[in-house]
C-alpha cells in the first residue's frame, strides 16, 4: 500500500500544486518568489534540523506538519462547501471549525500517549502525552460531533441541510477517527489519512482546472487547458500525465540524494530525505497562499 500510494498518489499530489505555479504564463509570473525564494528557505530550514535532531527530528516535522496540512484541506473544503451552500447562516462557523478539528487533536495526543518507536522504518519520537489528557479530549469531540449531528437534523427538519458540506464532515471526522484512534499501528493509520487526503487534492486541482478553462484551450497554458477540458479520453490523459511528471522525481530524488551524500559524507540526514522532504513543505507552504479566494481567477473567485 505504501509503494501503490507514492507512485500514483504521492508525487502526483505535489504535481498537482505544481500545476498551479508553472503551466500558466501569468502564474508564472506571479508566484516566481514562492518558486525561487521560498523552496531553499524550506531547504535549509529543514537541513538545519537534520543537522540538530538527525532524521527523528525531520520525521517528527513531517508528521506534525502533514497533520496540520491535512486538516487545513479539510476545513479549506467545508469553507467551499459552505459558500456553495449559500453560506448557511444558521451553521456557526467557528464552532463548525473547532468540531472538524477536535477528532484529529484526539487522533494526535492519543498516538502521542502510545510512544511510538517507529514511523516509516525510522526511529521516531512525540512528546509524551498523559491518558486522562486523551480521554478529555475524546469527550470534548464526541459532545462537539453529537451536537453537530443535532445541528444536522434541526436543519434537516426545516430543509436547509446541505448534503455535500454534511457528507464531507462525516467522512472527516470517520477518516481521522480510524486513522489516528481505531487503527493501533501508527504507519497504517496515517496511510489511511494521507491517502484520502493525497486523492481528494489531487481532484480537487483537476476539478478546479476543469472550471478555470471551461471556454477551452488557453493560449497562456495550452498544455494544462487542454488536458482540463470535460472529456472523458482527455480526463483520463490528465491522470496520465500527472503520472508521468512525477516519475522522474520518483527516480531523480533517491539519485540526487546520493550523489550529494558522496560530496558530503559526514551528513547525518540522507539528502534524498532532505529533498523529498523540501517538496512536501514547499507544496504545504504555497498551498496556503495559491488557493486563497484573493488568488483565484476571476471566473472562479465567485
Amino acid at each position: 500500500m505504501l509503494t501503490l500510494h507514492s507512485w500514483l498518489f504521492g508525487y502526483e499530489h505535489l504535481w498537482s500544486t505544481y500545476t498551479r505555479l508553472l503551466f500558466h504564463s501569468e502564474d508564472r509570473k506571479r508566484y516566481s518568489a514562492l518558486l525561487w525564494i521560498v523552496f531553499p528557505i524550506v531547504f535549509f530550514i529543514l537541513f538545519a534540523i537534520g543537522k540538530t535532531w538527525g532524521l527523528k527530528g525531520i520525521f517528527l516535522t513531517y508528521f506534525i506538519g502533514q497533520f496540520y496540512h491535512t486538516v487545513r484541506q479539510s476545513w479549506g473544503i467545508t469553507q467551499a462547501y459552505r459558500r456553495d451552500a449559500g453560506g448557511m447562516s444558521w451553521d456557526s462557523e467557528w464552532l463548525s471549525e473547532l468540531t472538524l478539528w477536535s477528532v484529529p487533536i484526539w487522533g494526535f495526543l492519543h498516538r502521542s500517549s502510545q510512544r511510538p518507536n517507529e514511523f516509516l522504518f525510522q526511529d521516531f519520537w512525540l512528546p509524551p502525552v498523559p491518558k486522562v489528557v486523551v480521554s478529555v479530549a475524546g469527550i470534548i469531540s464526541i459532545i462537539l460531533w453529537l451536537y453537530w449531528a443535532y445541528t444536522r437534523l434541526m436543519a434537516l427538519r426545516r430543509k436547509e441541510l446541505d448534503a455535500r458540506h454534511t457528507l464531507f464532515m462525516i467522512s472527516h471526522f470517520f477518516v481521522f477517527f480510524l486513522g489516528y484512534i481505531w487503527i493501533e499501528e501508527l504507519c497504517s493509520g496515517w496511510l489511511l489519512v494521507n491517502v484520502w487526503h493525497n486523492v481528494q487534492y489531487i481532484l480537487y486541482v483537476w476539478a478546479f482546472n476543469q472550471k478555470r478553462f471551461v471556454l477551452g484551450v488557453d493560449s497562456k497554458a495550452k498544455v494544462l487547458s487542454w488536458l482540463s477540458q470535460k472529456k472523458l479520453g482527455v480526463s483520463i490523459l490528465y491522470f496520465l500525465f500527472t503520472i508521468t511528471l512525477a516519475l522522474p522525481m520518483i527516480y531523480f530524488l533517491p539519485l540526487a540524494g546520493m550523489t550529494l551524500d558522496e560530496l558530503f559524507k559526514n551528513q547525518l540526514v540522507p539528502f534524498a530525505v532532505l529533498l523529498a522532504m523540501s517538496f512536501t513543505f514547499h507544496h504545504y507552504m504555497v498551498d496556503g497562499v495559491i488557493w486563497k479566494r484573493e488568488h483565484l481567477p476571476a471566473s472562479i473567485n465567485r
